[in-house]
């Protein structure tokens, strides 16, 4: 027993300098997250995986939480959230959360001002989306995608003409070529692609961001209505209330042109 006594001793010891040591973050404490790329809010080849993926990371990980960010078209990251695909819990970054049933919102994650690409050769002039249709206007829009809940009414009920394509570049390429009039687009998102995308090199004066916003547009982290998705809002939550996403989407905006 006197040999076996400051064994004893050791492990309380140990146990006692464990209790008093500081959390450490679990291996599986992983936010599994879908979103697509959509420079320069998220991209798989973007640093950080693009503005808004950096707010949602810093956010989730005020929360205790790294996140695992899987990248995918617009539809299927959505499938993945509401599946629970791969784990995935939630996706963003969307405007609302009713694409499909069964998700709820964040907070706020950030803001997007979302208007018409136009020709600066053929600019359009409008007051009221009313007055688009009645000039019938073909307004490119892509596939999938939410623009302002009375513009899409008005495209539903056939009063605006819109051209649906797979992507913002194929809706810039076709109003550089004149084949629609504007395009829905975001307007960081057209100021990206006009410094980036090679195919747009000899075109960048040609396009402009109209200046009649059609709305300055909320951004959300949707999360899957359930318990799984409930618990995991009310933490991430927790954590964006201690960030300052605008500061940190200001910051990257900053550089993000210059690549």
């Amino acid at each position: 027993m006197l040999i076996a006594m400051p064994r004893i001793i050791r492990a309380v010891a140990v146990l006692f300098a464990l209790s008093c040591a500081p959390p450490v973050l679990a291996q599986d404490q992983i936010a599994r997250i879908s979103t697509l790329d959509w420079p320069p809010y998220t991209g798989s080849d973007l640093p950080s995986g693009g503005a808004t993926t950096e707010v949602v990371r810093v956010a989730f990980e005020k929360a205790g939480f790294n996140i695992d960010v899987a990248y995918r078209p617009w539809k299927r990251a959505i499938d993945m959230a509401k599946d629970g695909k791969d784990g995935v819990i939630a996706y963003f970054p969307g405007y609302h959360c009713r694409h499909q049933k069964g998700f709820i919102a964040s907070d706020p994650i950030g803001n997007g001002p979302l208007g018409f690409a136009e020709h600066a050769g053929a600019p359009i002039s409008w007051d009221t989306l009313d007055s688009i249709g009645e000039q019938q206007l073909k307004i490119g829009t892509v596939l999938g995608y939410a623009n302002t809940d009375e513009f899409d009414q008005k495209v539903g009920t056939g009063w605006i003409l819109a051209v649906p394509s797979n992507d913002d570049l194929t809706n810039l390429k076709k109003l550089v070529r004149k084949r629609i009039d504007a395009a829905v687009i975001d307007k960081f998102v057209l100021e990206y692609l006009k410094a980036t995308e090679p195919s747009l090199n000899s075109n960048r004066k040609d396009l402009q961001f109209n200046a009649t916003p059609l709305e300055d547009k909320t951004l959300y982290l949707c999360f899957r209505d359930d318990g799984d998705g409930r618990a995991m809002l009310e933490k991430f939550n927790a954590g964006l209330a201690q960030v300052n996403a605008d500061e940190i989407a200001e910051n990257y905006f900053a550089t993000a042109f210059s690549q």
